[in-house]
């Protein structure tokens, strides 16, 4: 069967396998781990078939020391399993819980526009990451027509450092002095 996903977002990777009956590692990139399982049903890449989604079945899973284990629907060998490693995983948007006006998932903010308080264009967020003390955007500048790229990592302080996030208008306003 051929399935269309409007709008596919990765929230995780299959790893290598483990044990000899087909079980695979499972990397998730959302929040808390095992959440991921609550965003079925997982689509990957078929680049067999003109990169086409195929779906992903996954039976059962748990938890194992430190990661997490699963097991796909007709995979029962280590030999099949090892076919579907480092493939990500994909959902449609619109299998996310819908949020309250002025929230937004990190791939809202993906892409958006950077600019300073002064109008200074910063860049474009190109990932966010998560530290302990708070989260951080990535935000990358071409700085010539060519492959230099200025990068800046800039705190996701809001009212501290981030200003405004306009999701609409995708664009982000900083309080960021660019020479930083």
């Amino acid at each position: 069967m051929i399935y269309k996903l409007s709008n596919p977002i990765i929230v995780g990777q299959i790893g290598s396998t483990y044990g000899i009956f087909g079980w695979l590692r499972i990397y998730s990139f959302t929040k808390r781990k095992m959440d991921i399982f609550s965003y079925q049903p997982f689509f990957i890449k078929n680049i067999d078939t003109n990169n086409s989604w195929k779906k992903l079945d996954i039976n059962s899973w748990k938890f194992n020391k430190n990661f997490i284990i699963s097991k796909v629907n007709n995979i029962n060998s280590k030999e099949k399993a090892k076919l579907l490693t480092n493939y990500y995983i994909f959902i449609d948007k619109k299998q996310l819980p819908i949020l309250n006006n002025n929230e937004y998932y990190w791939v809202d903010i993906i892409g958006l526009k950077v600019i300073n308080i002064e109008n200074y264009f910063l860049g474009v967020v190109s990932n966010i990451i998560e530290t302990k003390a708070n989260d951080v955007l990535i935000v990358k500048k071409n700085i010539d027509d060519y492959f230099n790229i200025y990068e800046r990592f800039i705190p996701y302080l809001y009212n501290r450092v981030i200003k405004k996030i306009d999701i609409k208008n995708k664009i982000i306003i900083v309080i960021w002095n660019p020479k930083y």
